[in-house]
């Protein structure tokens, strides 16, 4: 737990959160605004949380601090961390979609690392005693051969996409200013995250949000996706908040945790699944325009480390996931079309 029992001073503890306004940005205020009650959050992001996929009473988002910048307004950077003074910093900020790297590779790579670099370099230059931690991913492994599955955290980095790449320059940054300048970083490389509100450039909303379609009769029984061969690590994003929620306070200083479930699955037997736990039949269609240049065909990672280190172990099951994604996908579907109906009475 960040903050029970751990005030400094007279003075309530501080964390902010960049890219607060996203996917996991929305799940970890939940649970710290549903976990804890004396820890004031602040966060940054170009526009304004606009969360429908988590209850936070108003009472309790009404106490937090949201701060509209970008982090490459380096002036602006400074003077907000400045003012803040955090204890934790959470950088989830990025552009997160290996696709998207690969349509717009040069701003994926400078936005990603010169954000970064700005944060960690306004702690420095501020002498701010911060723990921050820098999330990155497992496409940071690029292609490993079957033999060396599970993947753990001493496996060499061969990124194969320009995410990728800005990933592991990222966590490169974060070792050289924790071992040249003392700054307590410590690093993250994530698997692939799933849950309810994340948005359908992801492969497993993307599915589930095509079988909320059908259900509906809105779209004809036919799943489009990429290659449905390639396997993926998925972990849920209710252990991935309690995996960054312990690194922060309990991770040791320039480490590198793997965050996983430990398990892969094929994208094509994940419409398996849901097609026999929704009792829907379904035809499969190979998108070719989804088909990456270069894909890894199989990635699965070993959470032992951070097991050991500090107990952490994923929780939820998958299926369980993909019920709380569809639940989400219904009801939004369903206020869409609310929406629609009332703009045309």
């Amino acid at each position: 737990m960040i903050i029970k029992g751990e005030l400094k001073g007279e003075f309530m503890k501080k964390i902010l959160i960049t890219g607060i306004s996203g996917f996991v940005g929305g799940h970890f205020v939940h649970y710290l605004t549903t976990h804890h009650n004396n820890l004031e959050i602040h966060g940054i992001s170009r526009s304004k949380p606009a969360w429908d996929f988590v209850n936070i009473p108003p009472r309790l988002l009404n106490v937090h601090h949201f701060h509209k910048a970008d982090l490459n307004d380096i002036p602006r950077i400074k003077l907000l961390i400045e003012e803040i003074q955090p204890d934790y910093i959470l950088h989830l900020a990025a552009q997160s979609s290996v696709a998207e790297s690969w349509k717009t590779p040069v701003f994926s790579f400078l936005n990603n690392t010169n954000i970064f670099l700005n944060i960690i370099d306004t702690v420095r230059l501020n002498d701010n005693a911060a723990r921050v931690l820098s999330i990155g991913s497992s496409e940071q492994y690029g292609i490993v051969p079957e033999n060396d599955l599970p993947i753990t955290e001493d496996r060499p980095q061969c990124p194969e996409n320009p995410y990728a790449v800005a990933r592991v320059a990222q966590e490169h940054l974060a070792r050289i200013y924790a071992k040249g300048y003392d700054l307590d970083i410590c690093c993250t490389r994530s698997f692939n995250h799933c849950g309810p509100g994340q948005t359908d450039r992801f492969v497993v909303s993307a599915i589930v949000k095509q079988f909320v379609k059908i259900a509906k009769g809105i779209q004809k029984p036919v799943i489009n996706i990429g290659n449905g061969a390639i396997v993926r690590d998925f972990v849920d994003v209710h252990d991935v908040v309690d995996a960054y929620n312990l690194l922060l306070t309990k991770g040791k200083k320039g480490e590198v945790y793997n965050i996983c479930s430990g398990q892969g699955r094929a994208i094509k037997d994940i419409i398996t699944v849901l097609s026999e736990m929704l009792r829907i039949r379904v035809e499969v269609h190979q998108e070719q325009s989804q088909i990456r240049p270069i894909d890894n065909p199989r990635i699965i990672g070993s959470y032992k480390k951070i097991q050991r280190d500090l107990g952490w172990e994923p929780t939820i099951p998958f299926e369980q996931s993909l019920k709380s994604i569809y639940k989400y996908w219904d009801q939004r579907l369903q206020d869409e079309s609310k929406m629609l109906s009332g703009n045309t009475l």
